[in-house]
């Protein structure tokens, strides 16, 4: 018989049903055959495009400057036809924000230096001490810091609620009116899945502005302005942009709303900057791929781990053991974060030392795995020996024997 290299073998080893750690990938062809990965598309079905394109052909095209593939870089605070920095007055972040302006479905956009410089200028702009703030009880860690500590120093009341009984918020909104209710759709880092129609709902129903941040699903797989939010908020860091090489905050929606955030810019400044524009902009034209390929790999690991001895249990969108929501109100895919909940504190504890493909680092939607250890919070959903994990787009295969021979490590 041939030598063969061992990187050759190894490639082929999952066919074989066996790993550099053990043949305890022979299931994996059977995760592959699960049913997400059997459709054809991911795609919001609420998903509509003025032009008629379909959404990877407007993510490609749509925005850029006239008589370009590629809008430049723009470092001219008045480029010629834009008179004033900023927003849609520089043309490089112009190229940006029209782009999710079609792909979210909404009216006007805004843009930050980042994800937390988006939202705070929102919340800075929109809102009046003695206005009152309703949100889910668990957000992304520097939201909860600004909707905890800041927010309330300034005069602002804010109540915490479990969304996943929206009857809750209708008995909040009853008892006494809000100005805002702020969630996300799949949360940040808690993986509870929430029904976005139906929180728009009875926000609209009670006078209450929505501000969804869709982060972590994008327009691709979730648009919630077609179900009504009035904000749609984004860092581009993440998934947008997707390969962790830039930095900005989008938030999208009504126009006379994006106005007066826009408006208030010229005293708060942190605008988004040209370069970092010009590399979400290239970015965005693969999110339906990168989306589809980090939501269908997400579910081989899931369901991969949901099975293994040293798991209590895996927190994602579309296992069914934990998405009781179903298909009716949740998106199709729910792109690469999940979170596992381990039996056992030493591997809850331990893992991040004996990962070698996948990342113990924070940050996430590019291609790098990353996992994050987790401290309990319940008053937050989050459970003890938690661990976060962003699947990046790296083979399924590849990702699943890393989290085997680590496991086995601890």
């Amino acid at each position: 018989m041939d030598k063969i290299s061992k990187r050759t073998f190894l490639k082929g080893a999952p066919v074989l049903g066996i790993t550099a750690g053990g043949p305890i990938l022979a299931g994996a062809a059977t995760h592959s055959e699960n049913p997400l990965s059997k459709q054809e598309t991911l795609l919001d079905p609420h998903y509509y495009s003025e032009s008629g394109w379909q959404f990877g052909s407007q993510a490609i095209h749509h925005g850029e400057q006239e008589g370009y593939q590629v809008t430049p870089i723009s470092q001219d605070k008045c480029a010629p036809g834009y008179q004033r920095p900023g927003n849609l007055k520089n043309p490089t972040v112009a190229a940006l924000l029209r782009k999710v302006m079609e792909l979210e479905g909404t009216q006007a956009a805004v843009g930050g230096p980042c994800g937390m410089g988006i939202i705070a200028q929102t919340y800075m702009a929109l809102l009046r001490p003695g206005d009152r703030v309703v949100a889910h009880r668990c957000n992304y860690d520097w939201v909860m810091t600004l909707l905890r500590e800041y927010l309330p120093s300034w005069g602002i009341e804010v109540q915490f609620l479990d969304f996943n009984q929206p009857e809750r918020l209708e008995e909040s909104l009853r008892k006494r009116s809000a100005k805002l209710v702020h969630w996300e759709p799949y949360v940040n880092p808690s993986m509870e899945v929430l029904d976005t129609q139906r929180l728009v709902e009875i926000a609209k129903a009670f006078g209450a502005l929505s501000l969804v941040d869709n982060t972590w699903l994008t327009p691709y797989l979730l648009q919630p302005a077609a179900l009504g939010a009035d904000l749609v908020m984004h860092s581009v860091t993440k998934y947008m942009g997707g390969h962790g090489n830039a930095m900005g905050g989008v938030v999208s929606g009504r126009r006379d709303l994006i106005s007066t955030i826009d408006r208030s810019q010229n005293w708060l400044g942190g605008l988004l900057r040209p370069m970092d524009a010009f590399m979400v902009t290239q970015g965005v034209k693969t999110l339906p791929l990168r989306m589809t390929q980090h939501s269908k790999t997400a579910q081989v690991v899931a369901e991969y781990l949901a099975d293994h001895p040293a798991v209590k249990r895996v927190r994602y969108g579309g296992l069914p053991s934990w998405n009781a929501l179903g298909q009716q109100a949740s998106p199709r895919g729910f792109g690469g974060m999940l979170g596992i909940e381990w039996k056992q504190d030493r591997v809850h504890q331990s893992l991040g030392n004996h990962v070698r493909l996948i990342l113990n680092a924070t940050s996430l939607g590019d291609p790098c795995s990353r996992i994050m250890a987790r401290q309990e919070e319940t008053d937050r959903g989050i459970p003890a020996r938690y661990t976060r994990v962003s699947i990046g787009l790296e083979e399924a295969d590849d990702l699943m024997a890393d989290f085997k021979q680590a496991i086995e490590k601890c």
